[in-house]
């Protein structure tokens, strides 16, 4: 039995061991009390009677002139078993019969003044030897027939007192055996009460409580299964069914948070940026997915419960807020956001560059409303990664085309070839047909290494230095790799460039990779045929790029997350990777610029993008 409910059991037997006590001595002291009145009056109505006997024979005596019988009666009395002492006193006081010799004519007055005519009384008194006593006084009345000798009655009201003393300790010894006896006996009484109490308190109200106690200890520790027994239908059977219906409901809305978490959990797994939710109050991580995670190369185990700042930047204190943009210190107000770059350490000491988009928000726990930060976590490497694969991936795209570029040159040179041989053997050919022959094979080859250097400067891993690119060539180079795919869907392909160079201070296969992107969306939008216009001008120390085409146009809808990634919706219908345009802004917000896209619905779409001229580069620079 559980240590509660012992307490329970003990507290309410000495509870009612107390009641038990107190009802017991009570009832002992209201017992003795009434015994002891009872056995007062038995014995006072016994002495009064002896004393009217006494009263009897002394007016008996008086009449008759008989005082030594009186006096004889009195001493035999005396002597009798019980009887301390018999005397006879004058009105005044004055002792004039006593069974003990040694009283005679001693003066009692506080006896007389004690007495009523007509009034006997029956008192415990100290005797003179400092013993109790019962006293019984009986004031003998007088009558006209003792007015010769005692004056008249109205003078003399009373002849005389009677007086008769008890040993007082035989009465209380006899009291006292009989209330012991009748306590014991209550004793017994309340003693196979309470040995009743007690059966039926374990068994109906002690038993059921510890198991209902246990019951409730199983639940508490996480066993959902356990349920109470609830075969009486008293009070603590109901608390049971009270508590079985709980423990459903509780084993219900447990299983559907569960479910809940974990939906939320397989949601959050799904994602490709890493997330976590961080506890502002105590910068504890409460959550994170799997992405973030594999990120930091830890265990979601080892991750939970932990400060941020210990398996995501390998401290043992909370990182300098003077140091580095930290979101805890930043943001201040519910829905407030962010966005950093950080460099995160694995366990191995390796680190990454991410990008952190972080937002304050307000959750209720279940305790009370507290502040958390949400984190998205992108590995900016990893990105790098992905698009360099978007890049291959583009280029396997556009094999068609590369193929048909080199293809018909090929052609050219292999006819012109054929047909110089042929006149060679002819003997027909001059000099200067075989030099027109291969200036003009010269020119094909050419053509050749154009698609193939386009190729090539497209396909190319990014660098980490910077170097000047013209993006007129860039623009130029990309048009006429899409060009096949242009002429393939009905697409007319028009540009617009300055005559003079517009230079960045860039890596040209981000350039080339970007407007790659922004054309081939172009061409998706156009299914049915259209026409694409790629301008490019200077305006405000920046090179504005202009990719416009005559599409479906992208809904508003769809419009606020076309640079999220692997969000994809193209109007061919074919389904895309969804990378191409987060990788256009990943690269021209890395470059320092900015994209701006417009679209109407049936009429067309307008991506717009604004990069720093290397001259405004270098002055800012210089």
């Amino acid at each position: 039995m559980h240590t509660k409910v012992r307490y329970l059991s003990h507290r309410l037997l000495r509870g009612v061991l107390l009641v038990a006590a107190g009802a017991s001595l009570a009832l002992g002291v209201l017992f003795l009390g009434l015994y002891r009145d009872q056995l007062l009056q038995e014995r006072a109505e016994v002495s009064m009677q002896l004393n009217r006997m006494l009263q009897v024979t002394w007016e008996n005596a008086m009449v008759k002139r008989d005082v030594e019988g009186l006096r004889d009666i009195v001493a035999k009395l005396g002597s009798l078993n019980g009887i301390r002492d018999v005397l006879i006193l004058s009105p005044s006081g004055e002792v004039r019969f006593a069974s003990d010799p040694e009283k005679m004519w001693l003066r009692m007055p506080e006896i007389a003044q004690k007495t009523t005519p007509g009034k006997p009384a029956t008192s415990f008194e100290t005797h003179a030897s400092g013993n109790e006593v019962l006293r019984s006084i009986n004031p003998v009345p007088n009558r006209a027939a003792c007015t010769e000798c005692h004056g008249p009655v109205a003078a003399n009201p009373i002849n005389g007192v009677l007086v008769i003393d008890y040993d007082a300790a035989p009465i209380r010894e006899s009291a006292m055996r009989s209330a012991i006896l009748l306590m014991l006996a209550g004793a017994a009484v309340i003693a196979l009460t309470l040995l009743t109490l007690w059966f039926l308190l374990r068994r109906h109200v002690i038993a059921p409580l510890a198991t209902l106690d246990a019951a409730t200890r199983s639940l508490a520790t996480g066993d959902l299964t356990v349920r109470a027994p609830s075969a009486d239908n008293d009070e603590i059977g109901r608390a049971a069914n009270s508590f079985n219906s709980m423990a459903e409901r509780l084993s219900a809305q447990i299983a559907l948070a569960e479910a809940q978490q974990q939906f939320l959990q397989t949601l959050l797994d799904g994602l490709p940026d890493g997330v976590r939710l961080i506890r502002v109050a105590d910068k504890q991580v409460v959550l994170a997915n799997n992405t973030f995670c594999q990120q930091v190369g830890q265990s979601a185990t080892t991750i939970l419960r932990q400060p941020c700042y210990r398996y995501s930047y390998g401290r043992d204190e909370p990182c300098v807020p003077t140091l580095m943009v930290c979101p805890l210190v930043e943001l201040k107000e519910v829905g407030d956001n962010i966005k950093a770059s950080h460099y995160l350490k694995r366990p191995d000491g390796s680190v990454f560059n991410a990008e952190i988009h972080a937002v304050l928000v307000e959750l209720d726990d279940g305790q009370g409303r507290e502040r958390y930060i949400v984190e998205s976590v992108r590995d900016l490497g990893q990105i790098s990664q992905i698009s360099h694969e978007q890049r291959l991936s583009e280029l396997g795209l556009l094999a068609a085309g590369i193929a048909h570029e080199i293809h018909n040159p090929l052609g050219s040179v292999r006819l012109g070839v054929q047909g110089l041989v042929r006149e060679l053997h002819a003997g027909l050919v001059t000099q200067d047909q075989i030099i027109e022959y291969m200036r003009l094979i010269d020119q094909e080859i050419d053509k050749c290494i154009a698609v193939t250097r386009r190729m090539l400067l497209l396909s190319r891993p990014p660098v980490s230095s910077l170097q000047l690119v013209v993006v007129n060539e860039a623009l130029t180079d990309t048009l006429m790799l899409l060009e096949f795919d242009a002429h393939t869907h009905g697409i007319s392909q028009q540009i617009e460039v300055p005559e003079h160079p517009l230079r960045l201070l860039t890596d040209e296969a981000d350039i080339r990779m970007i407007l790659l992107n922004l054309i081939q969306n172009a061409h998706h939008a156009m299914d049915k045929g259209g026409t694409l216009v790629a301008r490019l001008f200077a305006d405000a120390g920046d090179a504005v790029i202009e990719i416009s085409d005559s599409g479906v146009g992208i809904p508003p809808d769809a419009l606020a997350r076309i640079f999220d990634p692997f969000f994809s919706r193209r109007a061919d219908g074919v389904a895309g990777t969804g990378l191409g345009l987060t990788i256009v802004k990943n690269f021209v917000e890395r470059m320092g610029g900015t994209v701006r896209v417009e679209s109407t619905v049936g009429q067309g779409t307008q991506f717009s993008i604004r990069l720093p001229l290397a001259e405004t580069v270098m002055k800012s620079a210089g």
